[in-house]
């Protein structure tokens, strides 16, 4: 990483305080700056700029409050003094350049649209204003060679306070916390709070608005037989979590990324992945919060409401045993019962799906919206004992979820202790039961889908912003930084691989295991991880970094390079631009955590209704298991139909099909 001299703000504190005048008050004479703009047929045209003449310019802007004309004066009085007399005057010719790049192909689209060059000026680039169309054109480029000038701030921005290593970082501790991109605290790790996670998603036939009776396909139930079966059989060498992803996930887009995924408080993705983490995270994951002092400083930025986090406190997670698996793909494609006396097939209450006991084990165990996790038991496969009485009708019914959405779970373990498969599941503080989990001990979390694909997500926790900093292996600064570990492929002739010393490396000086090298392994490779690969769907940690700001991301750059050398005249109107700067940061800041409280409403309806619906309409897993038994099935039994006209003694409630 280059050395971080900050040599912009240095380069400025060189310029007295250049001040704008009120308007109607003449501008302090030292700031005049020569304006030479090219016009179409190579004319060069010179022109003197005052502080005057920019904000007069922005006064005719239609629309703009006072606060952010002085704003934008200013802005660009600092921009133009500092690529004229200062830090990027070697940068002068290139912004000018693309302004002129830019009105040469603003002239072709209006070419292009049969309309006049005044005109597209006037209605389409709204350079209003009682000028002359030569006038008119040269506000369109200073319009434009400002903004090629922001651009070049930009990068210069984003080259300066990208360094990961604060050991490394000479700049002061002020300037990193307000400027550093990575560990600032208003940097990216620090405000947006990253996920490292990976993905595995298996669509499901049943519609997700169903909470209680809805049918899956016999593929859909070996589908996910097979991602249990790898998953219990996962291996650090040849079958991890990323190799079961790329293999069997229904996500096209993540598969060849190993189901990978960068998230953060701003990626939209459904409530039961994004919101189920944080809930995990959060509210159960008792590890994240031992001696953790930043514990619930970064939890409070998930916005989670307080009556939401009681209903999911009082939810609870959900736990599947294992054998409800196995029976899952046991009776995939069962769907009749065979009379014994004559080897017929037999319909069980006239056909009705909900029945079939694929869809009878998949409403119960997996169709659920909170967060689930995988046990290595069995079923409770007794018959239900817990009463539900409806208010309208007073019929009372039997059923295995009780008030509060709950339901026994054998305590006899599915695999033998010892086994490979029994491996897998480890203990989780905060968890009741150890749950399943990848080859790095990582648990994997499950969750039904709200809303588009409607399929099952297994999602486990590569790197948490949670964690505790004093005590993680690999420190989220170092994990995140955006920097290649190789600085070229292959190794010389001693066998040394090109190692990059800037890298961030354990105490033995190898290289740690980060966000960039977790699966890519060539130079090539890890700058995808880094700059980002679209056609790949790969998400650069360097991209986060550099836009993640959004909006605020002008007021950052406003501030680096006015540094307080370049303030209105009035100490009034100074005032309010500042305080238009606080109130649109303030909005922006507002509206993003309106987003995540929204998005937590929804979800807590989303939870609230299916234990409402999961109490009353579940069909008792003892149906499954019995299916077809007369005991079970017959008129007035547990299992019976009771729409079912069908009442034939000899095979409870199944009939022959013709």
């Amino acid at each position: 990483m280059k050395n971080s001299t900050k040599s912009m703000i240095l380069a400025l504190s060189a310029f007295s305080t250049i001040a704008l005048s009120g308007c109607g008050i003449s501008a302090k004479e030292d700031f005049i700056i020569d304006f030479t703009y090219e016009t179409a047929n190579g004319n060069s045209v010179t022109e003197e700029i005052t502080a005057q003449d920019i904000l007069d310019r922005y006064l005719t802007n239609q629309g703009s409050t006072a606060a952010e004309t002085y704003y934008n004066a200013i802005y660009e009085v600092a921009l133009r003094e500092v690529f004229t007399n200062g830090r990027f005057s070697d940068k002068l010719s290139d912004a000018q350049a693309d302004a002129n790049r830019d009105v040469d192909e603003a002239k072709d689209a209006a070419d292009t649209a049969g309309t006049s060059w005044e005109d597209y000026l006037k209605d389409t680039l709204n350079i209003v204003g009682d000028m002359s169309v030569e006038d008119r054109e040269h506000q369109y480029y200073l319009q434009c060679e400002v903004n090629a000038m922001k651009e070049i701030v930009s990068d210069e921005f984003y080259n300066t306070f990208n360094q990961w290593n604060p050991e490394v970082d000479n700049a002061s501790e002020e300037e990193i916390n307000e400027f550093n991109m990575v560990y600032g605290e208003n940097g990216y790790i620090q405000t947006k709070l990253p996920y490292h996670v990976r993905d595995i998603l298996i669509q499901v036939d049943a519609d997700a608005s169903n909470y209680t009776t809805g049918e899956i396909s016999s593929e859909d139930a070996g589908q996910l037989y097979n991602l249990f079966e790898a998953l219990v059989r996962s291996d650090s060498e040849t079958n991890t979590y990323a190799d079961i992803a790329r293999r069997l996930t229904d996500d096209s887009a993540s598969a060849t990324n190993y189901g990978e995924h960068l998230m953060d408080l701003d990626t939209a993705f459904i409530n039961e992945f994004k919101l189920g983490l944080y809930t995990f995270d959060a509210l159960y994951n008792e590890d994240l919060k031992t001696n953790n002092s930043t514990f619930e400083s970064n939890v409070a930025k998930f916005e989670m409401p307080q009556d939401v986090e009681e209903e999911l406190l009082t939810v609870g997670p959900t736990y599947i045993p294992y054998e409800a698996v196995d029976l899952l793909n046991q009776y995939k494609d069962t769907e009749t019962v065979k009379d014994a006396s004559t080897g017929q097939d037999l319909t069980v209450n006239e056909g009705n799906a909900s029945y079939y006991p694929r869809n009878i084990i998949f409403n119960k165990y997996f169709n659920s919206h909170n967060i689930c996790f995988i046990t290595n038991n069995k079923v409770d496969s007794s018959d239900p004992t817990n009463e539900h009485t409806y208010t309208d009708t007073g019929i009372t019914k039997l059923t295995d979820i009780d008030e509060n959405g709950n339901y026994l779970i054998s305590e006899e373990p599915w695999f033998e202790e010892g086994s490979i498969e029994a491996s897998h599941f480890q203990e989780i503080p905060g968890l009741d039961y150890p749950v399943l989990c990848d080859e790095k001990g990582n648990p994997i979390v499950v969750s039904r889908s709200e809303t588009g694909n409607a399929g099952i997500h297994f999602v486990v926790i590569e790197k948490s912003p949670l964690e505790n900093q004093e005590t993680a292996e690999v420190k989220l600064n170092e994990y995140y930084a955006p920097v290649n570990p190789l600085e070229q492929n292959g190794q010389d002739a001693n066998g040394n691989y090109y190692y990059n010393d800037e890298f961030p490396t354990d105490s033995d000086g190898n290289p740690l295991k980060t966000y960039v090298n977790s699966i890519q392994t060539t130079v090539e490779g890890y700058n995808e991880r880094i700059y980002g690969n679209s056609d790949s769907g790969i998400t650069g940690i360097g991209e986060k970094y550099e836009t993640y700001t959004g909006t605020q991301k002008d007021f950052q750059l406003f501030n680096w390079v006015t540094e307080g050398n370049f303030r209105a005249k009035d100490d009034a109107i100074q005032a309010k631009v500042e305080q238009y700067i606080n109130t649109k940061m303030l909005s922006v800041e507002q509206s993003n955590a309106q987003t995540l409280i929204d998005a937590w409403n929804s979800y807590n309806t989303t939870l609230m209704d299916q234990e409402r619906n999961r109490e009353i309409g579940l069909i008792p897993e003892t149906c499954a298991i019995h299916f077809g038994d007369p005991e079970y099935y017959g008129e007035g039994k547990l299992c019976y139909y009771s729409t079912s006209l069908n009442t034939n003694p000899g095979s409870g409630n199944a009939e022959g099909t013709n």
